[in-house]
């Protein structure tokens, strides 16, 4: 009896094979939303560079929690400038630090954008966390 429980339990602890996700006609909205999560880490090297995705994931999630609304109207300059922060934050939207996420990932930086998103001032640098953005006519 032991033996069978020790030979189902890693059965029981495995995640879902390929065989059980192809069988589900119903979309991924959980990996749609995923993909676009603005807490969660950009996945292009050139975005996040050498920074710690650890920190920037920590500074999103510190903006989205503490950080104050905003709506701007701006291009995303990209910038080099390696923050004390180890925050990968490729892109400045005005004096704005845009951090390196999912959701700006999929961003034209050379368009006008009217971003959304939350804005947090931490040791003197200003954190944007675009949460979504549209291209803009103006």
């Amino acid at each position: 009896m032991l033996v069978a429980l020790l030979m189902a339990a890693p059965t029981a602890l495995a995640c879902p094979g390929a065989e059980m996700a192809s069988t589900s006609e119903a979309p991924h909205t959980e990996l749609a939303s995923a993909a676009l999560d603005p807490t969660h880490c950009a996945k292009n090297a050139a975005l996040v560079g050498s920074n710690c995705a650890w920190s920037t994931g920590q500074m999103a999630q510190r903006v989205e929690s503490e950080g104050k609304d905003v709506q701007l109207t701006s291009r995303l300059a990209k910038q080099e400038e390696a923050l004390a922060s180890k925050v990968a934050a490729p892109f400045k939207a005005g004096e704005l630090y845009v951090i390196a996420n999912e959701v700006i990932e999929q961003a034209d930086p050379s368009a006008n954008l009217a971003l959304q998103g939350k804005v947090l001032e931490v040791d003197g640098v200003k954190y944007l966390l675009v949460t979504s953005f549209q291209k803009s006519n103006t």
